[in-house]
């Protein structure tokens, strides 16, 4: 067939196969077709040669056979193509099952299958109506589209049946198609003009009759254990009751009326004697029932989409709750712990104002009792050496107990006897020429010695005791400082002293070394800081269980900055539980939460990054380090309240 010389493309049918059923195809499509070339290809590698041409050509069909082997990788290789990909795709075969065509269905590529043997015309039917489906939605506008009629001057793609024709009417129309069958049997009905709210039918019950709607809405309700639901309204459809009839005819809904309704009413004996006089009726009423079932249908997806939908959202609302609870929940306990610390630092205050009398005494009491013994040894005729006893004891550090006992074995040749070499090294004689002296010139100076180094021990302890109380008095009064404005000229030095004070019982047996870099005076809130020292330092002694070193070090690693870093050798932290480590209330231990003075790793990184600082976490077996890298000009709101 030549080019076209009118403007309009060429179009093509490409039979793609080979031997008698292709042939076959070839001969019926080029019979029934004038403007359409039909051309024969043994596969798609020789299809795309027959579009790559000057003229372009268009290709409406394509007509596979069962002789091309696999039909999906027919269609895949000619889909490669832009000009296959939009023709309509038929298969023609003489198989009675294809596996291999699911990738065509699943892409929507596979419009019709004609079987081996067929018809006479009713391929050339099939393709007709394929080609004019393709004008029209590519070339509405092409004149060639109107070839594709039948003598009356339906297009060809329109269904002939009488059902499908009804199905493709309005429905208003179906209605009245419907409605001058039904009158022409039994003449003409009359109309029932009902007001809303009226049932016409009623659940359950039985159902002897058929409702024609013709004008107004009907509601189909139906009662549950969760009270009565609205199913169908705007998918009720013009007939009323007639699917009762499938249901032992009783009514599966409630029909009520929702505006001024004009109904046609027939009973089922008027109903059948119209099916059975007129047969048009009975395709139009299979078409308003269709119809009607395809709207309740597609309302009934719907409800389902919508189930999905609302139970996806309250999964997720119940997620965000969930989240909000556990929030909440995290809030309050950080609430109660910042409380129960508030309560520890006012006790605390009160402790040391308590305590600074008493202890005030303690030292003048250790210091007035060392001048009082030594006026009273001062009488005595071996006083001056009782005196000398007791300063010795009062200023010598506190001796081990392997000391002892090697000083004691010195003095045994000296003395024959291990009780008394024991009570010479009490009294503070460790030297054996001495001992030899004393014991020469009177042994019962031995008693006198020992019980003035004794108290020259006991006033050691004394004063001793009365300075740690001191300085852990000034430490909760500095611990216990209340908030307030940031401080400017903080010794975080003193800061780190006083916590290592006051938490030296969960130390024991740690070795905690300090490297103290020159650090300049910051502006923070001291007693927060204090906080986070103390969380970081009880983790670690946590870490180590009673055994290990703990090294603090602290330095300047630009001008505007100070950086603390505390160290411990303990077992280290699981890679996987390091990234939630300041989560609120998350801990490693047992499974519980432990506060220890009420404090998180959360809440201490949220102190640091409120004075504008970064608190960072390293972690590997055998080494933990927690950095603390703070602003010396304070935190970033004051500075700008400042500013």
């Amino acid at each position: 067939m030549s080019v076209r010389d009118d403007g309009d493309p060429r179009l093509l049918s490409v039979v793609v196969g080979t031997g008698p059923i292709a042939a076959r195809v070839v001969e019926e499509l080029r019979a029934e077709f004038r403007f359409v070339e039909v051309v024969e290809v043994a596969d798609a590698t020789a299809a795309a040669g027959l579009v790559e041409q000057p003229d372009e050509p268009q290709v409406p069909l394509v007509v596979v056979t069962s002789t091309v082997g696999s039909v999906d990788e027919a269609v895949d290789a000619l889909d490669r193509f832009t000009v296959f990909a939009s023709a309509r795709v038929a298969l023609v075969t003489d198989r009675q099952v294809h596996d291999d065509v699911a990738g065509a269905v699943d892409r929507d590529r596979l419009d019709a299958i004609v079987a081996v043997p067929w018809t006479a015309g009713a391929l050339a039917g099939h393709a007709r109506s394929q080609i004019a489906r393709w004008l029209r939605e590519h070339r509405p506008d092409d004149p060639r589209t109107d070839l594709l009629v039948t003598p009356e001057g339906r297009p060809l793609e329109r269904p002939d049946s009488e059902l499908l024709r009804e199905m493709e009417l309005e429905a208003d129309d179906v209605t009245r198609q419907m409605l001058a069958s039904i009158e022409r049997v039994l003449g003409p009905r009359p109309r029932l003009r009902l007001p809303a709210g009226v049932r016409i039918t009623h659940q359950d019950h039985p159902v002897d009759a058929v409702l024609l709607v013709l004008r107004g809405s009907v509601a189909l309700d139906r009662t549950t254990r969760v009270g009565d639901l609205r199913l169908h309204h705007a998918s009720t459809g013009p007939i009323v009751g007639l699917l009762s009839l499938a249901h032992q005819r009783r009514a599966y809904f409630t029909a009520r009326t929702t505006t001024e309704v004009d109904v046609v009413h027939l009973s089922i004996e008027q109903l059948d004697r119209a099916l059975r006089e007129d047969p048009d009726l009975g395709a139009a009423l299979a078409a308003v029932s269709i119809r009607a079932l395809a709207r309740r249908l597609r309302r009934a997806e719907q409800l389902q989409v919508e189930k999905i939908e609302l139970n996806r959202t309250l999964d997720e609302e119940r997620q965000r709750l969930r989240e909000a609870l556990t929030a909440l929940e995290q809030a309050r306990m950080e609430l109660i712990a910042q409380a129960r610390f508030a309560t520890l630092g006012e006790l605390a205050a009160g402790i040391a104002h308590e305590l600074n009398n008493p202890v005030a005494a303690l030292e003048r009491a250790a210091s007035y009792l060392a001048e009082d013994v030594g006026r009273v040894l001062a009488t005595h005729p071996q006083g001056e050496l009782a005196d000398v006893a007791l300063r010795s004891a009062r200023d010598r550090p506190p001796r081990g107990t392997a000391e002892e006992r090697q000083l004691r074995r010195a003095l045994e040749p000296v003395t024959g006897d291990r009780d008394l070499a024991r009570r010479l090294v009490a009294a503070g004689v460790t030297d054996p020429d001495m001992a030899r002296q004393l014991l020469a010139a009177d042994a019962d100076l031995v008693g006198l010695l020992e019980a003035a180094a004794g108290i020259g021990g006991a006033v050691r302890n004394l004063e001793l005791a009365s300075r740690r109380i001191t300085g852990l008095v000034s430490s909760l009064r500095s611990y216990a400082r209340p908030d307030g404005d940031p401080l400017d000229d903080v010794d975080l030095h003193d800061g780190l002293d006083d916590t290592l004070r006051l938490t030296a019982h969960r130390l024991r047996g740690i070795e905690v070394a300090r490297d103290y870099g020159e650090l300049p005076r910051l502006r923070c809130h001291p007693a927060q800081l204090d906080q986070v020292w103390t969380n970081l330092l009880v983790n670690a002694a946590d870490s180590l269980d009673g055994s290990g070193r703990i090294t603090i070090t602290t330095e300047r690693p630009d001008d505007d900055h100070v950086r603390i870093r505390i160290l411990d050798d303990g077992p280290g932290i699981d890679p996987e539980v390091l990234p939630r480590v300041f989560e609120p209330r998350f801990s490693t231990k047992q499974g519980t939460v432990r506060f220890g003075l009420g404090l998180g790793l959360g809440i201490a990184k949220r102190i640091v990054d409120d004075h504008g600082g970064r608190l960072t976490l390293a972690s590997e077996p055998g080494r933990t380090e927690a950095c603390v890298v703070l602003p010396i000009d304070g935190p970033p709101d004051d500075r700008e309240a400042r500013s």
